[in-house]
């Protein structure tokens, strides 16, 4: 489930990148419609299994969370800028983003501290020696 997890929030972070910062010619805008389908289907599959495994994962470790380390600010950074990725992500696909301009910059910065929270996660050291 975390590769999953992991693996849905890479492509929908290359995808929404590229939506946003890729200049495709008129001939290819097939592939830029195909590139925001895409993106779209990503986010309703990850409105479900974010969340899911987000409570699993603070479930499991709940004992380790009393504790302020980089593991766990790591990992609350991820569930902040996920959880608000999710919500503007809803709000864009409901009222579109032509006129939401400051909820698709929000979209899109929130996808920054979750890549970095990511990476961050991924690299912190597991074993904990605490009391």
């Amino acid at each position: 489930m975390r590769k999953l997890v992991i693996t849905a929030t890479l492509l929908l972070a290359l995808s929404g990148l590229l939506l946003t910062f890729a200049r495709l010619p008129g001939t290819q805008a097939g592939a830029r419609k195909a590139v925001a389908l895409a993106h779209i289907w990503l986010g309703v599959a990850y409105l479900v299994v974010f969340p899911l495994y987000a409570w699993d994962h603070i479930r499991t470790n709940r004992r380790w969370l009393t504790v302020l380390r980089g593991l766990t600010v790591s990992g609350l950074t991820q569930l902040a800028g996920g959880t608000v990725a999710l919500a503007t992500g809803l709000v864009l696909l409901a009222y579109g983003g032509a006129f939401l301009r400051g909820v698709r910059d929000l979209h899109l910065w929130a996808t920054y501290p979750l890549l970095a929270a990511l990476v961050w996660h991924w690299f912190s050291p597991k074993q904990w020696r605490g009391k």
